[in-house]
């Protein structure tokens, strides 16, 4: 490559974004948009707040700039705020997915679109590409409705589902699972984590190493990115507590009916990763070892 790539990265703030940016490829550039209007000190990403669900905004980033390929993981996507606030989660999945897509199809683009493991239903795991999707919350049916969306308007596009990522996100992004465990036991306190729910956790720089082979190469349909471990969320706390020497007694069991206001959960979606390994040369990690990674990246956290 004479020339350095753009790629552009919707949601660039979140831990997909991190991962992406900490992987970046020699030769490649990410421009990164995000609806909240905040400085991001800690990345060497060129972020700029921009709202996808305004086409004006959207046509006009693409108007200024040639994206070798769009990673379009913007959109609500917290699956209890989506059961609560339906009608504002539709227009910033939906309404911003078309607007991204019919910009990248009028420009040329290839789009990845960043789906997730909600839209199957936890019945029948582990999960294939080929899978049909039965979602059983209502993140779930507008993750399947942005999919559909992508795929009959621009079928050379890729679609991507990472399950449950785990790693040291930006400061100004909100904690995941392992970062969230991780600060409760530091501070002494109790949590409760399920036992009936499984997912096989994915690290977010195993994700970015991921993504960006799929930008390289292109590949067409669905591709499931996940780890190698299957756990339920018990289970992560407690390899938590042991890679970070912390108390593991303040880990808690329970069942999902311990938590009888948050959205429907599938049981058990743990995605196949043959494909992930076979056509983009990533292989799964265990739980140990992506947390082992971000215990020797402690002194660069951000």
């Amino acid at each position: 490559m004479t020339t350095r790539e753009t790629i552009l990265l919707t949601g660039s703030t979140g831990l997909l974004g991190k991962g992406m940016e900490e992987t970046a490829p020699a030769g490649w550039r990410i421009l990164g948009v995000h609806q909240r209007d905040y400085k991001v000190d800690d990345s060497r990403v060129r972020h700029l707040a921009l709202d996808i669900r305004d086409k004006r905004a959207v046509d006009r980033l693409f108007a200024r700039h040639r994206f070798a390929a769009v990673v379009h993981a913007g959109g609500i996507a917290s699956v209890d705020y989506v059961e609560q606030h339906y009608a504002e989660s539709l227009e910033s999945n939906v309404v911003g997915t078309l607007n991204i897509s019919s910009a990248c199809r009028r420009a040329g683009a290839h789009l990845v679109y960043v789906s997730t493991n909600a839209v199957f239903d936890g019945a029948n795991a582990p999960y294939r590409e080929t899978d049909a999707a039965r979602p059983v919350n209502k993140y779930g049916r507008i993750k399947v409705e942005c999919e559909r969306l992508v795929a009959e308007t621009l079928p050379h596009s890729t679609i991507v589902r990472p399950i449950l990522m785990y790693g040291w996100n930006h400061v100004v992004g909100r904690p995941n699972t392992a970062t969230w465990i991780y600060d409760k036991l530091l501070r002494g306190e109790r949590i409760h984590m399920v036992t009936d729910v499984y997912e096989n956790p994915l690290f977010n720089l195993q994700c970015g190493r991921a993504l960006w082979a799929v930008v390289r190469r292109r590949p067409r349909g669905i591709i499931h990115l996940a780890g190698r471990d299957r756990v339920n969320r018990h289970r992560f706390a407690l390899k938590v507590a042991k890679v970070f020497r912390l108390d593991f007694k303040l880990v808690t069991p329970v069942r999902s009916s311990f938590f009888p206001d948050i959205a429907p959960r599938p049981k058990n979606t743990t995605l196949a990763t043959e494909r992930m390994r076979r056509e983009l040369g990533v292989a799964p990690m265990s739980l140990e070892e992506g947390l082992l990674r971000m215990k020797r990246t402690m002194r660069v956290k951000a």
